[in-house]
């Protein structure tokens, strides 16, 4: 099998899984913040086991963590508040405008762009916006955190990628989750007690979601471009929706049922458009 079909189903295994965040988020009792502290704490001890410790390798890594680290902690304290304030559909529908804002700030950048991508980004985004499901919006302000949150992973996707080339990317994961979580170790602190009376969740959200699904992400975009990472991963809110209708008796629309349609349409003619391109 070659690296490029490894990283599609890698990158399509972890979206499915990356759908049960909103769930985690809506049944657990604390603050974003401090779930997101928990998140990257326990990320973070995941990575650990498994990078390169030698101290030449780890110094390296220290000015891309803080960069990066700050912007993820910030871009999932936004998720979950938005996703705290709406609807699952809602909240992780506004998140995956996010590649909408990387075609855009590529365009700023003088990037150029097949329009082949251009347009299976904007069928997906299509599909995101029906799952969105707009009449269900509550809350404005949850309106602003998914955009934000949306604009933030963008940036930092397309910062990340090239570092992740240079220098791999299980550090890269590593050195951006071990920051977010001593920029939240106040918070992850106050939820200790959570955190070891809800063990199972926290390792799955942490190890397995975070620390994992991170590794695979950043493994992902060295091979791939990053739109095309970005139009695969519209899988994420589309398992989410779809566990929420299931478990938080969120009902589904006609108009959602066909962006749910639209979203797999998507994923398999990016498969295939760079299939036939390589």
């Amino acid at each position: 099998m070659s690296k490029r079909s490894q990283a599609y189903i890698s990158i399509f295994a972890i979206s499915i899984l990356w759908g049960t965040i909103p769930l985690i988020v809506k049944t657990s009792d604390i603050s974003s913040l401090g779930l997101v502290g928990i998140r990257t704490f326990v990320g973070s001890i995941f990575l650990l086991l498994f990078i390169s410790k030698k101290k030449s390798n780890l110094k390296k890594l220290v000015k891309p963590g803080l960069t990066l680290g700050p912007l993820l902690a910030f871009h999932w304290v936004c998720m979950f508040e938005s996703l705290n304030l709406n609807s699952v559909a809602v909240g992780i529908g506004l998140v995956f405008t996010f590649p909408i804002f990387i075609i855009f700030l590529n365009i700023v950048r003088g990037v150029h762009i097949s329009t082949n991508q251009v347009a299976l980004v904007i069928l997906g985004f299509v599909g995101v916006y029906l799952l969105l499901d707009v009449g269900k919006i509550v809350s404005l302000l949850g309106v602003v955190y998914g955009l934000v949150s949306a604009l933030t992973i963008a940036i930092l996707i397309l910062y990340g990628a090239p570092i992740s080339l240079r220098l791999g990317g299980l550090n890269v994961a590593f050195s951006q989750v071990l920051i977010a979580a001593l920029c939240l170790s106040p918070f992850t602190f106050q939820n200790i007690d959570w955190m070891l009376n809800n063990l199972a969740k926290s390792i799955f959200l942490g190890g397995i979601l975070t620390g994992l699904g991170l590794a695979i992400y950043w493994f992902s975009v060295k091979i791939l471009d990053p739109l095309a990472v970005g139009t695969i991963t519209y899988i994420e809110p589309l398992t989410g929706v779809v566990l929420s209708s299931f478990l938080l008796s969120e009902t589904l629309t006609f108009s959602q049922y066909g962006g749910f349609l639209l979203v797999i349409l998507v994923g398999v003619l990016q498969v295939y458009s760079d299939t036939k391109s390589s």
